[in-house]
């Protein structure tokens, strides 16, 4: 059995519960190094069981080795989850209150006949996810790789008259041919006006001389993420948008100058914030400066001015700033960086900054 279901079982003992029902994909692979499609794991101190259908137990039965034992449900898969449950004499068994949608938690419970108590649970996984350990780490910074390659090609094919969903599907056709599964998320491609919304969906609208196009995207290499946006420019860039511009990479390099092991997450973004508060867009900067990439795109840490815990080495989240002008354009600058125990280190370098 793997570490991290070791200190998992760790987490069982500290709580009071006999089991625990991971469902979330992103927390079963983490425990089980196995690719989670369609599976839940009873993770317990009397033994783990990973449930899946014949679909995915090839599959599964390669990467699980040693860490738990594979239970293929080709029926009703609460019913069998039940019987082990049962089987393994588990009382108290949590659950994670955030993932489980009611109706699967009330099938269980029916299940359960009364003989186990299920109990809402939260960061029993998603705690440890936070620092990345190196394999973690050289997954993530590939990701970095074929994004920055992606960018780079884009450059070289942007041309007036491309849709914005055209440009979205040439930069994921190649990070496929990277060697990505894919994209990391739904890429965003926004050309003028429509820039000012964080999170457009690529459409029809054609790219034109003189306006910026926000590209927002990552590569998912081997499940773990990256996270890139770039504003891009064909023609003159006007006054105002290079004004823009110039005071969000300011407030996102004044942020990155704070990072380091024990800074809070909240002192991060307030410097960013009122840096470009200063300069009359503090009500145009609409989200925070920044979220934890990994097996999930948006993950903890979060950075945000609500946010008062340390960061620790080990750490890697987006620092992103933006200012968000409606109707007419927006500007986000978007980089990866690597808490070290010295500092931090920007993973995604100053690509086409």
């Amino acid at each position: 059995m793997n570490s991290r279901l070791r200190n998992a079982h760790c987490q069982l003992r500290e709580r009071n519960l006999d089991g625990f029902l991971v469902s979330l994909p992103a927390n079963i692979s983490y425990l089980t190094d196995a690719s989670s499609r369609d599976s839940y794991l009873l993770v317990s101190l009397k033994g783990n069981v990973y449930f899946t259908d014949s679909r995915y137990t090839e599959e599964a039965g390669a990467f699980l080795k040693g860490n738990a034992r594979l239970k293929e449900c080709n029926g009703f898969v609460f019913g069998r989850i039940a019987e082990e449950i049962l089987k393994l004499k588990i009382k108290n068994v949590g659950f994670e209150e955030r993932c489980l949608p009611f109706a699967e938690f009330a099938s269980l419970n029916d299940f359960s006949r009364g003989k186990f108590k299920l109990i809402p649970v939260h960061g029993i996984v998603e705690d440890k996810r936070q620092v990345k350990d190196q394999g973690e780490i050289l997954k993530i910074k590939k990701a970095v790789r074929i994004a920055a390659s992606a960018l780079r090609h884009i450059k070289k094919s942007l041309v007036c008259g491309m849709k914005e969903l055209e440009v979205a599907a040439e930069i994921e056709r190649f990070m496929r041919y990277q060697g990505a599964r894919g994209a990391a998320f739904e890429t965003i491609v926004a050309a003028g006006a429509n820039s000012s919304q964080p999170h457009h969906i690529p459409g029809s609208k054609r790219i034109r001389s003189g306006e910026p196009v926000l590209i927002d995207f990552g590569a998912d290499y081997q499940g773990y993420k990256s996270d890139l946006t770039r504003v891009l420019f064909l023609g003159k860039i006007n006054v105002l948008v290079r004004k823009v511009y110039d005071i969000v990479l300011k407030a996102q390099e004044l942020a990155i100058k704070r990072i380091g092991p024990g800074a809070e997450m909240a002192e991060i973004d307030r410097v960013a914030r009122e840096y470009i508060a200063s300069k009359g867009y503090g009500g145009c900067f609409t989200h925070n400066l920044g979220h934890g990439s990994g097996l999930e795109i948006h993950e903890a840490p979060y950075i945000s001015g609500r946010e008062s815990s340390a960061i620790r080495p080990g750490m890697v989240f987006t620092v992103e700033p933006g200012i968000y002008l409606p109707g007419k354009f927006g500007i986000r600058i978007e980089d990866m960086v690597l808490i070290t125990n010295k500092g931090c280190e920007v993973i995604s370098g100053s690509i086409d900054k």
